[in-house]
């Protein structure tokens, strides 16, 4: 029996708003046709940029002008987690249909399978002792504005420090997990995007966990390799569809390069007219 086929896209790099909004077009193609096969998205960051968590809590003017005056691209994510910095790294995004032969609808269950792969990544990169954390449920409150200083979820660890660092959207039948693979991430430049001193002895990247830096084509050839092992899938390489091209044109307009959505993660009546029923 052939093994399954899932869509690869490979995306170079693109601003922070353009990759925001081309993963959540795809999240909505799955949950309008569950029976599009899953998708493996890898891409890259033209600019620095600095994400906020979905629920993360507001940034203030002076904290976004900061970050904007320093070079920083800012963007809110569609998933949720806290703040983190997009600079050197390759990003991972897999969406897909709940419920399918590859993902079981608990949110646990499909974090540990993803991790698994992204473990098996890393390991062939020369990443010694990567393993995955064990999923944790978040209690009281937390005063951790980076996502790179907190484990949660199935991140991945290399000796015993966080690695690769992954959020979640669900919407009914489907789901995205997208996360961040720093191939060289410096506590200076994530202290700088979060405006406070950041522990660095809490996360690592590729370059200090292999001792080498690796390229992003590296990177995505073991990610590739990877997800195909642990799916039993054939990854076959596939552009947007011009209805999702279209679609990213629209989150992109109507909510990635907004303000208010930025800022405080609202919009007002008229993104939601063209956003519809699914923002």
């Amino acid at each position: 029996m052939r093994p399954e086929a899932w869509r690869l896209l490979r995306d170079g790099g693109a601003d922070a708003a353009q990759n925001m909004a081309i993963d959540e077009a795809l999240l909505e193609a799955h949950e309008r046709d569950e029976a599009l096969p899953p998708a493996l998205r890898l891409y890259g960051w033209s600019s620095p940029s600095y994400s906020l968590g979905r629920t993360q809590r507001g940034i203030g003017s002076g904290d976004l002008e900061r970050l904007l005056a320093s070079g920083f691209e800012v963007v809110r994510r569609p998933t949720g987690g806290d703040g983190v910095l997009h600079e050197h790294e390759r990003t991972y995004a897999v969406v897909g249909s709940l419920g399918s032969r590859d993902f079981p609808r608990g949110v646990v269950d499909t974090y540990a399978r993803i991790a698994r792969a992204l473990v098996s990544a890393v390991s062939s990169l020369g990443v010694s002792d990567a393993r995955s954390a064990q999923a944790t449920r978040r209690t009281g409150r937390q005063d951790a504005a980076v996502c790179f200083e907190r484990l949660s979820g199935c991140e991945v660890l290399a000796r015993g420090r966080k690695l690769i660092g992954s959020a979640q959207a669900r919407r009914r039948r489907a789901f995205l997990q997208h996360g961040s693979i720093p191939i060289r991430l410096g506590a200076e430049r994530l202290a700088e995007a979060a405006g406070r001193h950041v522990a660095d002895g809490r996360f690592t990247d590729l370059a200090r966990a292999t001792g080498r830096e690796p390229s992003p084509e590296d990177v995505d050839r073991a990610l590739a390799t990877a997800f195909e092992s642990e799916f039993s899938v054939r990854l076959i390489a596939a552009p947007l569809t011009r209805a999702e091209t279209l679609r990213a044109a629209e989150l992109r307009a109507w909510r990635y390069d907004s303000l208010a959505w930025t800022r405080d993660g609202v919009w007002g009546a008229r993104e939601r007219y063209w956003l519809g029923a699914s923002a």
